[in-house]
């Protein structure tokens, strides 16, 4: 009977990053299980290049130093030097990772049973296959959970002949339908022709996949102006916007957003995983976010989740921020005196009231 040392549940962007940042050239047995592990999927990882992601710079598709915010009749831009905002596509990732890791072997299987053995787990597989491993690392996607708000989206890469300025990021752009909940398009442009078109959408319910799309289709004509166009890839999910309880013990190791890693303000785990496990490179099961940056999300999601008319606050945190200030905020880093014009921005009244709800709960 063989027991490897370490099996990942799931083998998604934080278990291959485990895998290479802590096993790549040891002797150690791994095994991934992951019955989607040859899904072409390959969804794009969003990050400004804060110290810890310079690593990995040069996996980055393209590099952003102006990003744009919409609003009605109000756009504002930011621009840097210093944090430029970057993305990963998933397979690019995946081949990083998988390179020079001779130890890894890899079961295309769901997960039926786990079973704690004391020295070792059992996993039963949906074939009837038993696979034992000292320690686990479980980065499966967690249940949503159906009343809590969410960020559901969906997104179309399209190519055109007609010229793309692609210098500029949209981040939000709010002139589109907000009945569903706080909803803004995410505009990606790779390169002169071809670009990422996203409809998100912050709110407890996820809608049908045809929603999206219409919403995609109507901001293509009428705010990119794109008559001529054909779709070559999309992506979508769904990600939780509260927080997982980390159940992790010694050997089994909850990683991801599972794990704690999505900063649930604004949907961003992959960079907030890859800091933790470089710099607690012992213990990457150490928390990802501070006590007072977490508690400003479960305020703000809070706000979110009983008020209409949200996307302002977006704006007007927007406004009170340059490029610099909005990328150290947005990725974890910025000092007081950022935090503070952030809190400055939102409605008082409002965030009294959603502050004291969440202490209450």
């Amino acid at each position: 009977m063989k027991i490897y040392d370490v099996a990942f549940l799931g083998m998604g962007a934080s278990a291959l990053a485990t895998a290479k940042l802590k096993y790549k050239g040891t002797s150690v047995s791994l095994i991934g299980i992951d019955k989607n592990y040859h899904s072409k999927r390959n969804n794009f990882f969003a990050f400004w290049l804060t110290d810890w992601m310079k690593d990995f710079d040069s996996l980055a598709q393209k590099k952003w130093f102006c990003w744009n915010f919409y609003l009605t009749n109000n756009h504002i831009k930011h621009e840097t030097k210093d944090l430029p905002y970057c993305t990963i596509r998933y397979q690019d990732w995946k081949n990083y990772c998988l390179k020079g890791l001779e130890n890894l072997s890899i079961k295309e299987f769901n997960v039926q049973s786990i079973t704690n053995l004391k020295k070792y787990y059992e996993i039963k597989l949906e074939n009837g296959e038993e696979i034992f491993a000292k320690k686990i690392y479980d980065s499966r996607t967690p249940k949503l959970e159906n009343e809590k708000v969410k960020q559901h989206f969906f997104g179309y890469l399209i190519e055109t002949k007609q010229m793309i300025n692609g210098n500029s990021v949209t981040l939000m752009d709010f002139r589109v339908e907000q009945k569903m909940g706080l909803h803004f398009m995410y505009c990606l442009p790779i390169d002169e022709n071809r670009m990422l078109v996203e409809s998100t959408v912050f709110s407890s319910e996820i809608q049908e996949d045809g929603w999206y799309q219409k919403q995609i289709l109507e901001y293509i004509e009428t705010k990119l102006n794109l008559s001529e166009y054909k779709i070559v890839d999309e992506e979508k999910g769904a990600l939780p916007m509260y927080d997982i309880e980390n159940k992790s013990s010694e050997n089994y190791i909850h990683i991801g957003s599972r794990g704690g890693a999505t900063k649930i303000s604004t949907g961003y785990a992959f960079s907030f995983f890859l800091k933790n496990i470089m710099l607690n490179f012992e213990n990457i099961n150490k928390a990802h976010h501070s006590y007072f940056d977490k508690w400003m999300d479960k305020v703000f999601v809070n706000y979110l989740k009983n008020n209409s008319g949200t996307e302002k606050v977006f704006i007007n945190m927007a406004y009170s921020l340059n490029g610099n200030e909005f990328a150290s905020f947005m990725m974890g880093v910025a000092d007081f005196p950022t935090k503070l014009k952030v809190i400055m921005s939102m409605p008082k009244i409002k965030f009294i009231k959603s502050a004291l709800s969440t202490i209450r709960n």
